[in-house]
């Protein structure tokens, strides 16, 4: 009897423990520099409902992650010994795996290939048609790497309910979050468990930061507009600095011009990942100019649509700031005014967070000459090129130093701030450039 009464005991304190330890998550989700609670915010109901989900199976996000690890290196060893343009075709028509069954199941050369493409973006029909003439066997290779990873997807999900499984398949078609979760797992983990323990609590917390940062959004968005439609030499450095920007990533073309605002926002496959040349983690390939925070209307007019994106900004404080005083100081008001709210909660973390880095070392570690920041339009930096990225999953940012995120080494109250900034090179776009009459964000 008493041996019983000490386990019921027992049981009894282990229960509260857990509750308590689950409502200490719930109550940490309600701190603002929470980072996944405002990573996940920005997304639409339904998907912020899938995140939580599959948060409370991290074993099972885990071997997804090390399967991608292993299908994404073999699509590399694939295509890695190309020319870039072929590894560009090669990447963009994986972009499609329907299209690649079907083109499958032509065989080489046939005259449908044509017709069949006809139905998918302008832009990328050229590309999807060389993948296919000059490399039908890759393309083929391509889609069974796709199909069995699909397969053994399905075989991890099967254990879990139906509606689990379909929330599993609904993240892993998003690439940018499931390397959220799964480059912060430990995180995810106790999203997981605080979501167990009160899942009303946790989803109606994201509610109201979703609300928050919609609201937020629009006003830094108006401010800034504001700021720019009255500064002449603004405008005038934003469009030099873009045009540099482009040049600097091999688009000498006028980078912000539009004709036709639409563009189809289908990201590369996780199971392929994304190029390994790209700066920054690109998992949705978009005009250049997207990453610059404003167009050319159709009568030449400025139109700023929002802050430029994580690649932009990494381009920009390693190198461009130099050269644009004016661009510069503009930036550093808005960081002096925000600082460390908007890095973890505004939905322009993506820039915050670079912006943050470069005015904090400049405060914490002061040139050695006195005049080299004193001015940036006074020190110019000529024929600087970006770094080449020789590691595909390394993020090597253009005049910083960087490295890749640790993962699983950090405890739940700390968080991998690159991982989080650099998922947020993605979902600036998702409400930054919402405003941009016609884009299509399909998240």
């Amino acid at each position: 009897m008493k041996a019983l009464k000490f386990f019921i005991l027992s049981l009894m304190a282990l229960t509260l423990s857990c509750i308590a330890r689950g409502q200490a998550y719930v109550d940490s989700l309600a701190h603002e520099d929470h980072e996944i609670a405002a990573a996940i915010a920005p997304y639409p109901a339904d998907v912020r409902t899938a995140i939580l989900e599959a948060s409370q199976y991290p074993q099972a996000l885990v071997k997804l992650e090390r399967l991608q690890g292993r299908t994404s290196q073999s699509f590399q060893d694939l295509v890695s010994g190309y020319p870039r343009e072929d590894q560009q075709a090669l990447y963009q028509a994986g972009r499609y795996p329907e299209l690649l069954s079907k083109l499958t199941a032509l065989g080489p050369g046939s005259p449908q290939a044509d017709a069949l493409t006809k139905s998918y973006p302008e832009a990328e029909q050229k590309d999807i048609m060389t993948a296919y003439r000059t490399h039908y066997a890759d393309i083929v290779k391509m889609n069974d790497l796709y199909q069995s990873s699909q397969k053994s997807m399905q075989k991890v999900i099967a254990k879990y309910p139906a509606n689990v499984q379909d929330d599993f398949q609904k993240i892993v078609a998003m690439p940018d979050i499931m390397t959220l979760l799964t480059d912060n797992i430990d995180v995810t983990v106790g999203l997981g468990e605080a979501y167990q323990t009160d899942p009303t609590g946790v989803k109606q917390h994201l509610d109201s930061l979703h609300s928050q940062l919609q609201q937020q959004n629009d006003k830094d968005l108006a401010a800034y507009k504001n700021q720019v439609e009255n500064d002449p030499k603004l405008q005038e450095e934003m469009k030099k600095a873009a045009d540099e920007f482009a040049a600097q990533y091999n688009q000498p073309d006028n980078p912000t011009y539009v004709v036709n605002n639409y563009y189809d926002n289908t990201p590369y496959p996780y199971w392929f990942g994304y190029p390994y040349w790209y700066a920054s983690p690109i998992w949705y390939p978009q005009p250049l100019y997207f990453h610059t925070g404003f167009y050319y209307g159709p009568s030449g007019n400025l139109i700023v649509c929002g802050l430029p994106s994580h690649l932009y900004a990494n381009w920009f404080f390693g190198i461009g700031y130099t050269h644009y005083p004016a661009l510069y100081h503009n930036y550093h008001n808005y960081y002096a005014i925000h600082n460390t709210r908007v890095t973890n909660v505004n939905v322009y973390r993506g820039f915050n967070h670079v912006a943050n880095r470069h005015f904090t070392n400049i405060v914490h570690n002061p040139p050695m000459r006195s005049t080299e920041f004193v001015n940036p339009g006074n020190r110019i930096t000529a024929g600087r090129s970006i770094a080449p990225v020789t590691r595909s999953r390394e993020t090597i940012n253009p005049g910083v130093t960087h490295t890749a995120p640790h993962y699983n080494t950090m405890p739940v109250q700390h968080f991998n701030s690159a991982g989080f900034n650099h998922f947020h090179a993605e979902s600036f776009h998702s409400m930054g450039w919402s405003h941009a009459g016609g884009g299509h964000f399909h998240r």
